[in-house]
């Protein structure tokens, strides 16, 4: 609002001077050009991407399509039809969405409103809270995120591959390598299982295609899970047949995941060197993640316009061609139709508390950091259900894309093995459905064998990579803003500090590119996370709740304050209660079971999937614990400085609440600040218009964002030379002639009792007060003694502290 605009929708105002991001700049024009307040709010506008010296998006829209772009990943494609395909199908969605709404929804709203009130990362948040001993939560947040980030980027360099190849095979005839079809590659051998008095009929077998006749389709039997092979215990009057088929898509499909794209080794003790193509796809990943965050939110902030937004025209793309495939609604009934028996499973609920974290990403500190670089103001509380339900209905509707492309492959694979059905989906366990299976191998065989598969393949992984690559660079954002608030990088610039994760995580994530490299991305999956997401929101809550008495009202009058949001009793029971004791428990079953990955029943590829040794379990515990260590040495460690270009907007007189003060702390102010107050040793008892003649005079052109403190107390600071504020409820600039007049017109008006006195601010030592005493002013100075070590304050009005290296003593009448 400009400024005539504000004035009319504040009915009690308290005008507030603040030191001006813009001050510097004000400073250096003449006198004699004044700025009318469309310059001032298009300079404010221009620099609107920074807040208090703080990076922030352009635009809310950049905030929430970054918050969609990393909630919504590849596990809204894959996992989730997948847990719903294990767990019930539709009654998956009971405990799925009982978790969204007991856990998933109230800590996604408490990492947005951690982040955007206190204008850190996971790390300095704790700082800003009074509670530094907790530093260890984001401490282990981050270490969680830097671990999942590593084999994360691994999901993207197998979707580089793969878009590689495609286009290999465009180039090359339009075959896709995975195709059954392509030049040299013959099927193998397929052995099945019939009985005896059929075993040498001529016509069970077809010649011509080498499938076996659907006549006889109850004279075979199947094992009830994985593949029949010599070795398989089969019923007495039973007995085995070989055949070789003319098409073969399942075996191309799994011979060229497992011999080429992984090129895959007997196990996670068998290394077997790098892989050349993988290696390729890897450093182009991250040089990906590296120009998508150079520039901080800056760049990041547009890149989301594509990355968060093109899997969805793709999603419906597919939706359409899903529909329209042979058997398809066979596969929509097998998603819709629930299996109730299974939710007395404890399982089936563990799983789904696991699908709404790893899906809305809590508990890895991102949010926290995303929050940070958002408007104050924001209700923060709607976003988080705006983008909890857009991350929730595109699982839902990833549903019906990938089930149906399921009921056309069963009908597919059932034409050459007697163990699928064209009925049931049952059967599609043994192609491979968990994990990478359905991304890498179920969908592939399934675009194969649909009319122009290149085009497909093409947009299928075009969207994985889209949905992939914006949820690696955000957990990759989070990491460098905790290293940036907490100063690690020194003065390198903001690019360089990204070079250096990315280039060191590159290095680290070589061993994936390795042949045994699929081995080490399952034991990063499985342990990275089984204990620290739990532990990490759990301590979350217990900070903000109950760690001291007054951090819990405090944080709900802020929030008030900014936001104009009540938090009601329903978060309060959710964060003080419900949640800690969900999470504890859940704490608690993670340590239940010591051999996450069965290592000690494992068989060595190709006979299994692949051997892991004893020492895999230790490796893999010890990944998991690496956050929990981060937290306890961080909490013992010396104390971090974060970046203190902030302001707290509680006051000590807690019926004051503030809206944000902006600030920029200039080289300049205390020269100017001591020299206003030279000037105003003896100020004379003077009126509404004397009182505005003499602010004129002082700072004719001063402009910045301001403060609203509340009804109750009203008072204007000048602070040095260049700063005179007025309260804005949006934070856009005015003049102080404006502040003054509209001060001056209250109190005539007799507005405001005479024994409200406005509060007084120190700036290095000394300070100029113009307190309001109904219709008349009186200009009074105050001496405000330093800090014992001198570090200058720049104080505090009414809920607006501005701070910059407290001393302990300081610190203390802080909080």
């Amino acid at each position: 609002h400009g400024p005539s605009s504000f004035w009319g929708q504040v009915a009690d105002p308290v005008f507030v001077v603040a030191i001006s991001p813009y001050a510097s700049m004000l400073a250096s024009r003449s006198a004699s050009t004044p700025m009318d307040s469309a310059a001032i709010d298009s300079t404010a506008n221009n620099a609107g991407s920074h807040e208090g010296g703080r990076m922030q998006y352009a635009s809310k829209v950049e905030l929430i399509l970054t918050l969609v772009g990393y909630a919504v990943g590849l596990g809204n494609v894959w996992r989730f039809p997948y847990l719903c395909y294990t767990y019930g199908g539709g009654a998956f969605l009971v405990p799925y969405l009982c978790a969204l709404a007991c856990l998933g929804l109230p800590l996604f709203v408490l990492e947005l409103g951690l982040g955007q009130m206190f204008r850190q990362g996971t790390l300095g948040v704790w700082e800003r809270m009074g509670l530094p001993r907790l530093r260890g939560v984001g401490a282990a947040a981050t270490v969680s995120t830097f671990l999942v980030s590593l084999y994360y980027n691994v999901v993207i360099t197998w979707t580089i591959y793969f878009l590689g190849r495609t286009i290999g095979g465009i180039v090359s005839g339009g075959v896709l390598p995975w195709d059954d079809q392509k030049p040299g590659f013959t099927c193998p051998m397929t052995l099945l299982a019939v009985r005896n008095d059929v075993l040498e009929d001529p016509h069970l077998i077809i010649n011509k295609t080498g499938f076996f006749n659907p006549a006889y389709s109850s004279d075979f039997w199947c094992p009830e899970s994985g593949l029949l092979t010599r070795d398989s215990p089969i019923p007495d009057g039973y007995g085995f047949i070989d055949t070789v088929p003319s098409r073969c898509p399942a075996s191309a499909a799994v011979s060229f995941w497992e011999t080429e794209a992984l090129q895959q080794s007997s196990g996670l003790d068998d290394p077997g060197g790098i892989h050349l193509g993988l290696l390729l796809s890897h450093t182009l990943a991250w040089l990906l993640v590296y120009v998508c965050i150079f520039k901080g939110v800056a760049s990041s902030g547009k890149v989301v316009y594509v990355t968060a937004t093109l899997p969805y025209l793709v999603l419906i793309i597919f939706f359409f061609r899903a529909i329209t495939l042979p058997n398809a609604l066979v596969g929509v009934k097998f998603y819709l139709e629930p299996d109730f028996a299974l939710l007395g499973n404890a399982e089936v609920w563990l799983r789904a508390v696991m699908q709404i974290f790893f899906s809305l990403g809590i508990g890895f500190g991102s949010l926290i950091a995303f929050a940070s670089y958002g408007d104050r103001r924001s209700d923060f509380a709607r976003d988080a259900i705006n983008v909890s339900m857009v991350n929730c209905g595109t699982s839902f509707f990833a549903g019906f894309v990938v089930f149906p492309v399921l009921g056309f492959l069963a009908k597919e694979l059932s034409q050459g093995n007697p163990c699928m059905s064209s009925d049931n989906l049952e059967g599609l366990s043994r192609v491979g459905l968990s994990g990478s299976g359905l991304a890498f191998i179920a969908f592939p065989i399934a675009v194969s064998q649909m009319p122009i598969g290149w085009l497909w393949s093409l947009l299928f992984f075009l969207m994985l990579l889209c949905l992939g690559i914006d949820s690696e660079f955000a957990m990759v954002e989070s990491i460098i803003t905790v290293l940036d608030d907490s100063g690690v990088g020194g003065r390198l610039p903001r690019s360089m500090v990204a070079a250096v994760v990315c280039a060191v995580s590159y290095l680290l994530g070589l061993i994936f590119v390795t042949r045994s490299g699929v081995y080490w991305f399952q034991l990063f999956d499985y342990y990275s996370c089984v204990v620290s997401l739990f532990f990490v929101v759990l301590l979350e809550c217990a900070g903000l709740m109950w760690a001291q008495k007054k951090t819990w009202p405090d944080f709900r009058e802020q929030v008030e304050a900014w936001t104009t949001r009540r938090l009601g009793l329903g978060f309060e029971i959710s964060w003080r209660f419900v949640c800690p004791v969900l999470l504890a428990l859940l704490v608690c079953l993670a340590f239940k079971e010591g051999d996450l990955m069965s290592a000690g029943e494992s068989v060595r590829y190709p006979e299994g999937a692949g051997f892991y040794p004893t020492w895999s379990i230790y490796i893999g515990w010890l990944v998991a614990l690496l956050p929990v260590m981060a937290f306890v040495l961080f909490a013992r460690a010396p104390k971090i400085e974060v970046d203190d270009d902030w302001e707290d907007p509680t006051c000590e007189a807690k019926e004051h609440m503030g809206f944000e003060a902006s600030h920029a702390w200039q080289a300049t102010a205390k020269a100017a600040a001591e020299a206003a107050a030279a000037d105003c040793a003896s100020c004379p008892e003077a009126d509404g218009k004397s009182l505005r003649s003499e602010a004129e005079m002082k700072v004719p052109h001063a402009v910045s964002e301001s403060v609203v403190v509340g009804p109750e107390d009203i008072s204007v600071k000048v602070r040095s030379a260049a700063d005179v504020d007025t309260a804005s409820e949006s934070s856009r600039a005015h003049d102080g002639e404006d502040a003054v007049a509209e001060w001056s017109r209250e109190a005539e008006q007799g507005i405001v009792e005479p024994e409200l006195v406005g509060k007084s601010s120190a700036v290095s030592g000394s300070e100029v007060g113009l307190a309001k005493r109904g219709p008349h002013r009186q200009c009074e100075r105050k001496q405000t003694p330093e800090p014992d070590d001198g570090v200058p304050v720049l104080g505090f009005l009414c809920g607006a502290v501005l701070q910059r290296g407290l001393p302990p003593q300081a610190s203390k009448r802080w909080w």
